[in-house]
């Protein structure tokens, strides 16, 4: 009896070593991966809620997951690209990743995850065609109606704090009028961090693209990513309407320079994805 509760004794020593240390192994893995995961539109209060955690984390594995992004600011895009590649983040796409979320999101992971249906949609960028004539332009009508553009405090309601906002203060054959311009604080977080000065647009695209170049320099990337599928033999295409962007299989991608493309599936057929008839496919020499 004595030596079967011997047994019984040790049998449990060793069931209660085994749970502390499949519990320690527990907390040790919970601490050894973090994960943020975008779904939707890039905001410059995207890059605020992200900000932080990308900056942050010390776990040595770290996964930025896309679930499905159309999109959306590309100053805040490109933001958080820089905090992604700055601080050694995977990106793994599982649905879509489109226009900027392609652009800057994608290039900047250490390593770029694609699911087997996973969709990778360019459709422009900053040395676009006739991107800054544009703004120029924009420019232009502005100040016709524009007297002149400053930063004013007005009282935040219900709350009796203060916020700073954007304002224009526009004059007119009546009177003078104002009017808020849609530009929060987030966005002029995002504009402090690229070291962008809030000004006219096409003094916004001129730093934009210059910030958006040295990024791809850093990345190792050809400028031209987001919009060779609009130039040469493809511009027919691309200006025919019938489209909302374009696609590079994995050799191009290589050949612009971004490599450490893993495919959580073992092969990757957009060819299959919902969207794949909204795009056509480009080949980079």
């Amino acid at each position: 009896m004595k030596t079967f509760l011997k047994i019984l004794a040790a049998l449990a020593a060793v069931v209660v070593l085994f749970l502390g240390w499949s519990y320690a192994r527990y907390r040790q893995n919970e601490y050894r991966y973090c994960t943020l995961t975008l779904a939707g539109e890039i905001s410059p209060e995207t890059f605020v809620q992200f900000r932080e955690c990308l900056v942050r984390a010390e776990t040595p594995k770290k996964t930025f997951v896309v679930t499905g992004s159309g999109g959306g600011d590309n100053f805040s895009a490109l933001a958080l690209g820089i905090l992604i590649h700055r601080h050694g983040w995977d990106v793994e796409i599982v649905d879509y990743c489109l226009s900027a979320c392609a652009t800057f999101i994608f290039p900047a992971g250490k390593t770029k995850y694609l699911h087997r249906q996973s969709m990778l949609m360019f459709h422009g960028g900053p040395h676009q065609e006739n991107l800054l004539e544009q703004a120029k332009e924009n420019d232009r009508r502005t100040s016709m109606n524009r007297a002149r553009t400053e930063f004013v405090t007005l009282p935040q309601a219900n709350e009796g704090a203060a916020r700073t906002e954007f304002v224009t203060l526009a004059r007119s054959n009546k009177e003078n009028s104002v009017s808020v311009a849609p530009i929060t604080p987030a966005y002029l977080e995002v504009h402090e961090f690229l070291s962008i000065p809030v000004g006219s647009t096409s003094e916004e695209i001129i730093a934009w693209r210059k910030a958006a170049d040295q990024f791809y320099e850093q990345l190792g990337i050809t400028t031209s990513l987001p919009t060779y599928g609009q130039l040469g033999g493809y511009e027919s295409t691309y200006k025919s309407g019938k489209y909302q962007g374009f696609l590079y299989r994995l050799d191009s991608l290589r050949r612009f320079g971004i490599d450490n493309v893993e495919l959580k599936d073992g092969e990757w057929h957009p060819e299959r994805h919902f969207l794949y008839p909204q795009v056509y496919e480009v080949t980079y020499p």
